[in-house]
This record gives structure tokens, sequence and C-alpha cells, in this order.
């Protein structure tokens, strides 16, 4: 699967997964932008041509030169993503040197366990801030390019203790899974346009995930079949406001579903007999699957509607 001619951007790409979708769409033929955050500030704007930012990251600059020597189009931005205006800028400027951007994968992250008593203001808007904000600037700022060019593919990054939760994981969690209602709607708007939205809920070994592996297991999850998955997601072939999870050589999908409804005849239902039908409704087979909200609200004024004598079209 070849990326020639596809313009792709990257963030969180000076390390780990972000360094690793970024050389594998090089490899594949894509003109690559990679973006991350600032480590530290130096007095002087760095020379190079293919920068325009006054900070560094040498992680990043690893990923650049990766590149380079590949032979691969490529161009660094050092900045946060939780900067609307640097991130309009940017997105300003690769548009004025490529002209299009037909991929973007939002991997920017931040991770850290914390009793949700001991979460702080900052930490908790910091999570925000960069997990779901960073997104949606990113996101909003390639849309209209995307749309006037009539194709686009974006992936968010989502994580497992985001769709399952976890220990500790109250920010990271409720972040992760905003960005899952931003796929399943921006995917609706997207698809006239032949824009196409999708998360990944990745794992793999990374400095950032290596402390909650257990050494034994981590040869397991390599980074071969996210880097698969992800060239899937953001190519020609990608499906459209999909949630896919991958992990030591497993792929699979994920949607939220909905047990069977019980329906309770008007004034019938009370807490009391929710309580007492609790295991009846908990798990009441077989499952719905709903398009969108919009779906969901015709399923219940359908049931309604048959009590009521309202005859629904």
């Amino acid at each position: 699967m070849r990326f020639d001619k596809k313009v792709a951007l990257i963030t969180g790409a000076g390390s780990g997964l972000g360094r690793a979708y970024a050389i594998m769409l090089a490899e594949r033929g894509a003109k690559v932008v990679l973006i991350d955050q600032p480590i530290a500030r130096c007095a002087e704007l760095i020379s190079d041509a293919h920068s325009a930012t006054h900070s560094t990251n040498d992680n990043l600059m690893q990923t650049f030169d990766s590149i380079h020597k590949l032979g691969g189009d490529c161009l660094y931005f050092v900045l946060d993503v939780s900067d609307k205006a640097a991130v309009d800028r940017m997105v300003d400027e690769v548009a004025k040197n490529w002209q299009r951007i037909d991929i973007l994968i939002n991997n920017a992250g931040v991770y850290g366990a914390c009793a949700f008593e001991r979460i702080t203001t900052e930490q908790w808007q910091r999570q925000l801030d960069v997990d779901l904000n960073g997104s949606f600037y990113l996101t909003q700022a390639v849309w209209p390019l995307m749309k006037l060019q009539d194709y686009g593919r974006i992936m968010m990054t989502t994580g497992a203790s985001g769709l399952f939760g976890d220990l500790h994981q109250v920010g990271f969690s409720a972040a992760k899974m905003a960005l899952v209602g931003m796929v399943n709607s921006l995917s609706i708007e997207g698809a006239l346009h032949n824009i196409r939205v999708n998360s990944l809920c990745p794992q793999a070994v990374t400095a950032m995930t290596e402390k909650h592996l257990a050494p034994a297991i981590q040869p397991l999850f390599s980074l071969d079949t996210l880097t698969a998955t992800t060239a899937f997601l953001v190519s020609e072939h990608a499906p459209n406001g999909q949630h896919i999870l991958a992990g030591a050589g497993s792929v699979s999908h994920g949607m939220f579903v909905e047990f069977l409804p019980t329906y309770f005849c008007e004034g019938l239902c009370t807490p009391y007999k929710l309580a007492q039908c609790w295991h009846q409704l908990y798990q009441a087979f077989p499952v719905s699957l709903h398009a969108s909200g919009e779906d969901k609200v015709l399923s219940w004024s359908k049931l309604s509607a048959l009590e009521h004598d309202i005859k629904i079209d």
C-alpha cells in the first residue's frame, strides 16, 4: 500500500508510535510533517530551512534525520498542540509548501496515573488541552483544505483505559472517550466530502507504556500490528466512523451497542421496578447497532408510538 503524492501530519512524532507512523508513511512514499512539543528553548532561530520555530526537540530531530536518510520529503514543527494559533500557522505553512494535506494522525497525548482526589485542576486541564483540544485544533485547521480537495483521512488515538476504564486513569479516560464521540459525529459530517475519520486504540511497548507491561510479555507488543493498522486507517481503503483496537498481533473492531430494551407502559416505570428487573436489563439480547444518535431517537419513538397509536413512517 503506497501513499505517493499524499501529505501526512503526525503529532507526537518525536518518539514511540508517532515516530513509527511517520517512518512507515515516508517509506511508503508520503510527504510527512512531524509535530512534537517543545523540550527546550534556544535564543536564536534554528537555521534549518525545514524548521519554523524557536524551540528544539532532539527526539523530533532524530525522526526527521531518519526520514531524511530514507530520501523522504519531510517538514518538522516544534509546537504545543494545545496552542491553537501555533497550530493554525503550521497548517498554513504546510499548505503553502505542499498545497494539500491528506492525512492527519492525532497521536500526541498525556499519560500518567493519579488517584482521582489528587488530580489537580492544572493536571486535568493539561490532559484535555493535549489529548482533546489539540486533536480538535488540528482537525479543524486541516478540515477546510480536506473539504476543498474532496479527500481526507483522520485518525484519532484512543486508549484501552479510555474505552474500558482503569484504576487512577480518570483524566486519561475522559479525554480519550471524548475523542470517540468526536469520531462518531465528525465521520458523519466528513462523509459528504470523502473525509473519513476513525480511531485507533493501540498498545505497544514505548517509553510511555513500558512500565505498565511485564517484561515477559513486552516482546509480544511490537509495532508491526499498529503500523499496519494505521496504514489501513489512513489509506484510500479506510472505513469511516469506526473504532479499531490493535496490539500484540490482534486487530479488532469495537463500538457501542445497546442491549434489547424493556418497554414500560406509561406510568409503570418506577425505581423499584427498575431494581427488580435490572438483571434482565443488564444483558438482554439481541443487541442493536445505531448509525447515529438520530437513529437511536427514532428507535425510542417507534417503541412508544405503538402504545400511543401514533404512526411513524
